[in-house]
Order: structure tokens, then sequence, then C-alpha cells
């Protein structure tokens, strides 16, 4: 049986416990020939954050809530695939379903990115995970516009651990990158840094 997922084990560094799900595993097709495997970055992402924070969700469930209406039809948010406003819907969905869980959006000024850098350091270091929006050009990430998770900080040198849901991710798992190579490859056209935690009560 083909293995969907890693389990990253935290480490003494500060990375987090990760459920990394792999992207390219998810060759089945969903109603309307919707393919996680070739466009399911985004739903695989959240999923990597939602299972990681201990709730039972998968690339699947995750697709499904995006894309479709609780009638079962193609909701307004799917256009040519799932975007940003497409994660945001989920998110709301998932909240207003009850899941503990919050979210802030991370805007950037790209003249001076380095104004942003410790608020998302502290953000992450204090219990949020990211997704951010690379390419869409070849990156250090793929090959071609995708999302990735921000798991956690390396406490010696503040750099991030990322969950990268496509297989150049296999050999980045341990692997830190800056801020300032996020930066590099983000796509300055969707949201920056989608924070998202499990709700402090």
């Amino acid at each position: 049986m083909i293995k969907k997922y890693d389990i990253i084990e935290q480490n003494l560094d500060g990375r987090r416990l990760t459920i990394r799900f792999k992207q390219y595993e998810y060759t089945e097709l969903l109603p309307g020939d919707w393919s996680i495997k070739e466009n399911g970055c985004g739903p695989t992402s959240l999923a990597t954050i939602l299972a990681s924070f201990g709730y039972h969700e998968d690339p699947v469930s995750i697709s499904k809530r995006m894309l479709y209406n609780e009638f079962g039809f193609l909701s307004n948010n799917y256009h040519d695939g799932v975007n940003g406003m497409s994660i945001i819907y989920c998110l709301n969905k998932l909240i207003e379903e009850g899941m503990n869980i919050e979210y802030k959006i991370i805007k950037i000024n790209y003249d001076h990115p380095e104004w942003m850098k410790q608020k998302v350091i502290d953000m992450i270091k204090n219990g949020y995970m990211a997704i951010v929006n690379v390419g869409p050009q070849e990156n250090i990430f793929s090959q071609r516009g995708h999302y990735i998770t921000v798991t956690s900080i390396n406490r010696k040198n503040n750099e991030f651990y990322v969950a990268n849901p496509c297989n150049n991710g296999d050999n980045q798992i341990d692997v830190t990158f800056t801020y300032e190579q996020i930066m590099k490859d983000i796509y300055k056209d969707n949201f920056d840094f989608l924070m998202i935690r499990k709700k402090i009560i």
C-alpha cells in the first residue's frame, strides 16, 4: 500500500511534529475530473496543518470542502483549480462548523519585506503554521506555482522548517529556509503568509 504521508518528528532545534501529506500520491480523480496530484497543493498544505494539529483531515476531505457546496455541486469558489480564495472559504467553513482554529493574513511590503520578518518569526514560534504561495516560475520548492506549509522555526538560526507536498519536499524535510529565501520566491498576487493555529482558549 502506498504511504500518502510522512510523520515528521519534532527535534531539539524546534521542529514541530508534522503530518506531511504527499500530493503526488493522490492519483485518483475527484468528481469533475479534478486531480489532487495535478492541482491540489493548496488543500494538501491545509490538510498538513490540520492533521498536524490533531484533526482527522486529509487532502481529499479538504479538496471536497473547497470545491463543492453543501448540495454537492461545484461552488462559486471553483475556477480552474484551488486558489487563495478557496483556501479562505474552506477555513471559514471549518470555523463555522466548530473547528477550534483561527487564521490571520500577513501581507508584506515588497519594497521593505524586512519590516515583517520578526512578526512572521514570532507568530510561527507562537503556534502558527503558515501556507505560502510560491512561484509561478520555477523556484526552490517546485517547478511552477505551488503552495507550501511553513511549520516551525529552528531556534538556533531562526530559519523555517517547511512541509512541501510535492516530490521536492522529500528532500527538504531536514532542510531549513531563511525568510529571505521564501520572500525571493513568494507569489506576490496571493496572500503572503496565511497564518493558522489552534485557537487559544
